[in-house]
């Protein structure tokens, strides 16, 4: 979550900095000794924190979160102040929470978890305290364990290529046996039958050995049936059927369940099985990164029909990442940074684009892009 500090006081905001930016889950974008500094970059970020000391010269605390619920309705605003739980009560201000100074550790931890439970909307937050047992495989992006909810995912290490490839494609034929046959012509096809059966019991036996070093005995099996192999994943569940469970349950857009939307694109953290790209995959990892993209283009739309361009901003960056050459993302870019007066980034956009349909396929964008592009240029010169 992305935070801006405001305190006229150097030492309480070095001090908040600090505990912040050992948090991993917060950046800190800015901070500031005065309010109305603060109050322009708010406008321009729309962070999804403001920590705000309440006595300050110039504009207040208090008059700050006003003009704050106004230019960035989805900010919340969390005081850091000396005044306590009553007198702050009588302002009747709409904030998160108050902190007394000097802020601790454990205070700040008790703060994160309550925007958390505010930012997460109540179905999702439900759902994850339910799964919160549960051990999780991530396959989207790089092929990760977590085995517990506040620990980091972990690399599994696999002996050779051959190996991690096995599990892989057991785990996306997760709990249905694959025939003997159907592995040793994906791994071994230039080996005779015997010798690929010898190479595919070693892997097997490699696998189960990795597998209860890293993930626990017998907490996920490899077991032979009917002439071929079957993954089972008992307790662990998978990140790519979780998240597009999730997208599924999502009600239409809405003032109400935009963050639920934020919530569920940004659990999108890379393709499917993305850093090996088995060719073996390629169909799902289409399929579940066109479910991400329509989704992330429609919650962009709504972000700039909501009055909202930073937020869209990042979407199409964020699409454009996976895929530099869709040229409907660049566009969108080109004329949202033109909606915000931004003309250099039109400009890199459409050089942006060129430069890679040019390296990847030998031409230049299509005719939509160009006769924008032009147009646009001649008004611009």
């Amino acid at each position: 979550m992305r935070v801006i500090l405001v305190d006229d006081e150097n030492l309480a905001l070095s001090r908040l900095n600090k505990l912040l930016v050992e948090r991993e889950d917060c950046e800190v974008i800015g901070a500031f000794l005065k309010a109305e500094e603060a109050i322009e970059q708010i406008k321009q970020h729309l962070p999804d924190l403001v920590f705000m000391d309440i006595h300050m010269p110039g504009m207040n605390g208090i008059e700050a979160t006003e003009r704050i619920h106004e230019v960035s309705p989805r900010t919340e605003v969390i005081f850091t102040t000396a005044y306590n739980e009553h007198a702050l009560t009588a302002y009747g201000l709409e904030v998160l929470d108050y902190i007394m100074k000097p802020v601790t550790r454990s205070r700040l931890d008790k703060t994160m978890k309550m925007y958390q439970r505010r930012a997460v909307p109540a179905h999702l937050n439900m759902a994850e305290n339910e799964e919160e047992a549960g051990m999780v495989i991530r396959c989207m992006g790089m092929l990760q364990v977590q085995l517990h909810p506040n620990e980091p995912p972990k690399h599994l290490k696999f002996r050779t290529t051959k190996i991690r490839e096995l599990f892989a494609y057991l785990l996306h034929h997760r709990n249905k046996p694959i025939k003997r046959d159907t592995l040793l012509e994906l791994l071994w096809p230039e080996l005779d039958e015997r010798k690929g059966i010898t190479n595919l019991h070693s892997g097997i036996h490699r696998l189960r050995g990795m597998m209860n070093e890293f993930m626990g005995e017998d907490r996920i099996s490899v077991r032979y049936q009917q002439f071929g192999y079957i993954l089972e994943t008992g307790e662990f569940r998978i990140d790519a059927e979780e998240w597009e469970s999730r997208l599924n349950r999502l009600s239409a857009l809405s003032p109400s369940t935009l963050a639920a939307h934020r919530y569920v694109s940004d659990q999108y953290e890379g393709k499917y099985f993305g850093e090996d790209d088995y060719a073996w995959a390629e169909l799902e990892r289409q399929r579940l990164h066109a479910l991400w993209q329509n989704h992330a283009l429609k919650l962009a739309h709504y972000y700039i029909e909501s009055g909202h361009p930073n937020e869209a901003l990042m979407l199409y960056h964020q699409m454009q990442q996976f895929d530099p050459m869709l040229e409907e993302v660049s566009l969108s870019l080109m004329k949202l940074y033109d909606q915000l007066g931004n003309k250099d980034p039109v400009i890199a956009q459409y050089n942006q684009l060129a430069a890679a349909l040019q390296q990847d396929a030998g031409v230049r964008p299509g005719h939509e892009v160009e006769s924008w592009y032009r147009e646009w240029k001649s008004k611009n010169t």
